[in-house]
């Protein structure tokens, strides 16, 4: 009598509610996998734009302007412009967090038109800037190297050997990897921020700003 019971309250027939609850289900699955299915081409889609449109428009302008200086190597001689960008990736670097504080809005700050140019204008420029300041250090060290090192074989080698033992003591040999071996595709990221190699946030305003407040021998 018992199993009968159990039986009857147990039905085998699946119940309105239950229909309702596998379609959600796979309501639920279809939308995910569809998600999952548009990042994949999406992801897809940006790193083929970056490797065939943007990756070319880059080596565009780095030949370009590396050619328009060697046209005019009087007025760019290879100590002055790896001295130049040296001293420009220095700057760059010292002033992330002054630059980021200055021109980031926050969320609950009220949005303005003449804000919004100004932060394309000073984001066009410091591009420019810094593609100027690699592109001379670049071109900067390539020279002095041809200058004091000619096109010898052996000299060649040497520093190549010497520079990557350097990289690889600093662990830092992927920085020798470029496009198409590795593509980075785009982020939402601060603008004025960009990968050093401890990854240290250096304030330099703060930094004057405390030596300033240290008091001088009496």
């Amino acid at each position: 009598m018992q199993s009968e019971s159990v039986a009857e309250e147990t039905p085998l027939e699946p119940t309105p509610e239950s229909f309702e609850l596998l379609e959600q289900q796979h309501h639920h699955h279809h939308q995910r996998r569809s998600s999952r299915c548009r990042k994949r081409l999406l992801h897809l889609g940006d790193g083929l734009f970056s490797l065939f449109v943007i990756t070319p428009l880059v080596v565009a302008h780095w030949r370009g302007t590396w050619g328009w200086m060697d046209l005019n190597g009087p007025h760019f001689p290879g100590w002055l412009c790896f001295l130049l960008g040296a001293t420009l990736h220095t700057t760059f670097a010292l002033l992330r967090e002054p630059l980021n504080a200055a021109l980031s809005l926050s969320r609950d700050a009220p949005k303005s038109r003449w804000s919004s140019v100004k932060r394309w204008l000073v984001n066009r420029m410091y591009t420019y800037a810094f593609s100027m300041g690699c592109l001379m250090h670049w071109r900067g060290g390539w020279n002095v190297m041809e200058l004091y090192f000619a096109f010898n074989l052996l000299p060649a080698l040497s520093i190549s050997a010497i520079c990557l033992v350097g990289l690889v003591l600093a662990k830092s040999v992927r920085n020798l990897l470029a496009p198409p071996f590795i593509i980075l595709t785009d982020r939402k990221e601060a603008m004025f921020s960009f990968p050093t190699r401890f990854r240290m946030k250096v304030n330099i305003c703060g930094l004057f700003n405390r030596l300033a407040a240290v008091p001088g021998p009496r």
